[in-house]
């Protein structure tokens, strides 16, 4: 059940009367699948804790109270977060307010770091101790931010190898757990099987489409994928597609896009599934972020395309300091994985970059080669390293 709580009840009635609170707030749906990692093996530590903050479903699925909708917090690209600040900023507010009150034993922000930093370094300044799990993109923005990380956490959990170095320049307590999607699949994923369960042809040729799971994201490129697919499926017209669909509200402007570019194509929508859609298919187009990574581990090949608004696009162009944007690419150090950003977002050109991916088997052979590395290097018990470390550096017993 949804436990949005009332900002106006009495602020006595925030503080707990169990022996432990954990404060955590995710922004989307892969902080919530972290979140919901994490509490588990926290629970399983602390099985009397009360768990406040923002979550997800998964998150409120397994008892944590959720203050504020996770969903406000889910926005993509600068000037999009500029649109959304009044109401950002009114909501981190109010969530300062009720942890000072609330007094937790430890804050835990999951990614979403512009919100959460903010946050981090108030309950700092006040006595609280705070844990930044999943260390911001600091090695392809702003190194330099790193000193105002340093004030604002008592530790940093960061998910891949060449990470740690970074935080310990600057005198950051650092951890690097591996991924904990890398423990949610399989070392050789069963695509029969996920076929099966998702009722896909068995021996079609599957693309899954991931339009993402912001609404920014799927806004701008649900009718760009679906028009890629009616160019592909010219060439091809034996290819299926199945789309994950993140919610109700994603799905219906998902089939907004289908209807109107997607006549005649064999598609098919999901609730959700976005594993097992990777699982079932052959390739995929990504728009970026952890579903790159969950493609990669999958060991499926992939196209990459994504489009922002033109501000946010030429803000973030200005401050990039690496090549990539993928973290496939990024992990590999190398284009790996065709990315195709803004104005080279097109149908044409994702199709052709597609039907590479699709009938390559070269390309899908080195891909798929690179993935299996990455799988191996990100393959830890990373919920249970993260409960260590957030443990000792708390002072949790």
């Amino acid at each position: 059940m949804t436990l949005y709580t009332d900002i106006q009840r009495d602020p006595q009635s925030y503080v707990s009367n169990q022996p432990f609170v954990i404060a955590m707030v995710v922004g989307e749906a892969s902080g919530d699948t972290l979140g919901f990692d994490l509490m588990q093996v926290l629970k399983a530590r602390f099985p009397q804790a009360r768990f406040v903050g923002i979550g997800g479903p998964k998150m409120l699925s397994i008892g944590f109270e959720s203050w504020f909708s996770m969903e406000k917090l889910s926005v993509m690209g600068l000037f999009e977060v500029l649109k959304h600040l009044p109401e950002l900023l009114s909501i981190r507010k109010q969530l300062i307010k009720r942890l000072l009150q609330c007094q937790p034993n430890v804050f835990i922000g999951i990614d979403a770091p512009d919100f959460n930093f903010k946050v981090e370094a108030t309950l700092k300044q006040q006595g609280i101790k705070t844990i930044h799990y999943v260390g911001p993109s600091v090695w392809a923005w702003r190194v330099k931010r790193l000193i105002k990380i340093r004030k604002a956490v008592d530790g940093v959990l960061v998910l891949f190898p060449f990470e740690p170095p970074y935080y310990e320049r600057y005198h950051i307590p650092v951890k690097f757990v591996g991924h904990p999607l890398a423990n949610l699949i399989a070392e050789y994923p069963n695509k029969t099987a996920a076929r099966t369960l998702l009722n896909v042809p068995l021996n079609a040729n599957v693309t899954a489409i991931l339009p993402g799971s912001r609404a920014s994201e799927i806004e701008r490129m649900s009718d760009v994928y679906l028009q890629t697919a009616q160019i592909l499926s010219t060439q091809h017209p034996g290819m299926h597609y199945v789309i994950p669909c993140v919610n109700k509200k994603a799905k219906a402007r998902i089939q907004r896009s289908v209807d109107e570019f997607g006549v005649g194509l064999s598609i098919q929508l999901m609730d959700g599934q976005s594993k097992e859609v990777l699982e079932a298919c052959d390739q995929a187009i990504v728009t970026s972020g952890t579903a790159t990574l969950e493609c990669a581990l999958m060991k499926r090949p992939m196209v990459l395309a994504i489009q922002v608004h033109p501000i946010s696009y030429w803000l973030m162009k200005k401050m990039a300091t690496i090549q990539w944007i993928g973290l496939p690419n990024i992990l590999a150090n190398q284009t790996l994985v065709t990315e195709l950003i803004q104005d080279a977002a097109t149908p044409q050109n994702i199709a052709f970059a597609l039907e590479q991916v699709c009938f390559n088997e070269a390309l899908r052979t080195r891909q798929i080669a690179e993935f299996t590395t990455q799988y191996q290097q990100l393959k830890k018990n990373a919920s249970s390293l993260a409960a260590d470390a957030i443990q000792e550096w708390a002072g949790l017993v």
